[in-house]
């Protein structure tokens, strides 16, 4: 089983969005790239000749490729979006090549690159493209061998994630990602293919948008004594008439209090009843895709006030809700409605108060892992 932690670090360091280089190495080749908030400026390492030699036109011999595309879009005429487009399949072979390498290495560096004079690469959209499109599974295995990882929301999840314009299946698929399920358990409980649930979540841990983590098991240790006893010694202890007598009056107290708590009646099993609840003010719902992406940017933005939970957790049901703080009782809540902000309900929904169930409250969707 191959080694994935290169590939993990690599996708982490996309998710810093950064200004900065990155070497990538592998059995017979290297590139570096220069990296702006998440978009290649530069790629050095590969043949500017095969790039002329796809677009069916001489090489001007620059030694970045993303330059040497722009400068044959305007010696010959070509149009930019087709010399870009090949450059980015050139990149993405050579993403593969190092992707499905076990010798691969990752070397980020802090040098800032020039920024370019023209068209970048999405180095996010690079890569999920890259493992999406292959079918035959190799590259989703090479980024998640093991599918017993715990998968997580990255901090740039929601700025990587919606430019994608994924389907709604996938949506779907990713509002299920609670940095606490694991890949394996998510492919098998989802309502679509378990190759095409790995595969998404392949290319979003390569992408930046979530992180994977080995799922640590505690081994406990057991505390055996310092000295070892022989078979026929025998260890008894006398107990101290202090302490007989002092568990003989804690053992008095707990009757008395006991006997206090039935005799105060219902009246006060009501009180710490109505104390105790968890109630909210919902300012959103929806049941779309378009409608939690929009709830998990206003979470990520409140996220001491606000919580994105299942409408009905128990039936799956796929409804959500944004629910603005947690008070004791429903007329606590409801007398909070006015201190809402105003920009964080929806237009055209009414605010109003809602209990939160234990079931409810495990639904969390968070917009962060």
């Amino acid at each position: 089983m191959q080694d994935p932690t290169t590939i993990w670090e690599l996708g982490r360091w996309v998710a810093r969005r950064g200004v900065g280089s990155v070497r990538l190495s592998w059995t017979d080749g290297e590139i570096d790239l220069g990296v702006r908030e998440g978009r290649v400026h530069s790629v050095q390492g590969l043949d500017s000749g095969e790039l002329a030699a796809r677009l069916g036109c001489e090489t001007l011999g620059e030694g970045d490729l993303l330059a040497e595309t722009r400068a044959i879009s305007r010696e010959f005429g070509i149009p930019e979006t087709k010399a870009m487009g090949t450059a980015k399949e050139m990149l993405q072979e050579a993403l593969a090549r190092w992707l499905n390498d076990p010798e691969r290495t990752f070397e980020p560096r802090d040098d800032e690159p020039p920024e370019a004079d023209g068209a970048t690469i999405s180095l996010t959209h690079a890569m999920v493209e890259l493992v999406l499109a292959d079918t035959t599974d190799d590259i989703a295995r090479s980024v998640i061998p093991d599918h017993s990882v715990v998968l997580r929301r990255s901090g740039s999840f929601l700025d990587l994630y919606v430019p994608l314009r994924l389907s709604e299946e996938a949506d779907l698929i990713v509002a299920k990602i609670t940095g606490e399920v694991t890949a394996g358990d998510l492919a098998r409980t989802s309502n679509h293919s378990p190759d095409e649930v790995l595969r998404l979540e392949a290319a979003l841990v390569a992408g930046g948008m979530l992180e994977a983590e080995k799922k640590v098991v505690p081994v406990v240790t057991p505390d055996w004594p310092a000295t070892e006893l022989l078979d026929d010694q025998v260890t008894r202890k006398k107990i101290p008439g202090w302490m007989l007598a002092a568990a003989a009056v804690l053992l008095v107290v707990i009757i008395a209090a006991a006997v206090i708590a039935f005799m105060g009646g219902d009246d006060a099993v009501e009180e710490a009843a109505v104390d105790s609840g968890d109630w909210g003010i919902v300012v959103e719902m929806g049941c779309e895709p378009q409608d939690l992406q929009r709830m998990l940017r206003k979470r990520s933005l409140r996220r001491d006030t606000l919580r994105t939970i299942k409408a009905d957790p128990t039936n799956g049901d796929t409804c959500f809700r944004l629910v603005w703080g947690s008070y004791p009782t429903k007329e606590d809540a409801e007398s909070a409605i006015a201190d809402v902000p105003g920009d964080l309900i929806e237009d055209g929904f009414q605010p109003h108060a809602v209990e939160i169930t234990d079931a409810e409250a495990g639904s969390v969707i968070e917009s962060e892992g």
